[in-house]
């Protein structure tokens, strides 16, 4: 399982994005300096292609922890790894570099060589319990840290909802 890059043509096409890492929703565009690129993971989901983005600081369970915050000054930071509440749908394949996206520590990257069927199966999981209770309108679930800012809120047509 390899990290890409997403392109910076990524974030000019999607900018009416409800819920995005590095989107001010209130101001309804990307936020200065932090169009870095994030290092994402390409995962199939039906017809739909989602890209998977690194995230430093996850707070919630909807995750592949693949560096363990021990550290750091708040205890409800479990690292850093792979956000499913933050994945992005890409419409067009141009949207992903063929550039590697290189982690820091350089060793991090061992953690997901050989877990392409474990996302795969953990954010199928994540992605149907999140269309369950839109339909059954369960706000527990969709108040919970892992789906209160959840980016499949851009993708309701695409989900079928």
């Amino acid at each position: 399982m390899q990290l890409k890059k997403l392109t910076p043509s990524f974030y000019i096409d999607n900018q009416t994005l409800i819920q995005a890492l590095d989107f001010d929703m209130k101001l309804g565009e990307w936020m200065p300096g932090k169009v870095r690129g994030h290092g994402i993971v390409k995962i199939s989901l039906g017809d739909l292609t989602f890209a998977i983005p690194v995230h430093s600081n996850i707070r919630h369970d909807a995750s592949l922890i693949l560096v363990r915050n021990k550290t750091h000054p708040d205890p409800r930071i479990k690292g850093m790894g792979l956000d499913y509440a933050k994945a992005m749908l890409i419409k067009d394949d141009t949207h992903i570099s063929d550039e590697v996206f290189g982690l820091k520590p350089r060793w991090a990257i061992k953690h997901l060589e050989g877990k392409e069927h474990h996302v795969e199966k953990q954010f199928t999981a994540y992605v149907d319990k999140y269309v369950q209770a839109q339909i059954t309108n369960d706000i527990y679930v969709l108040n919970s840290m892992e789906y209160r800012f959840s980016t499949l809120v851009n993708y309701h047509t695409e989900l079928g909802l």
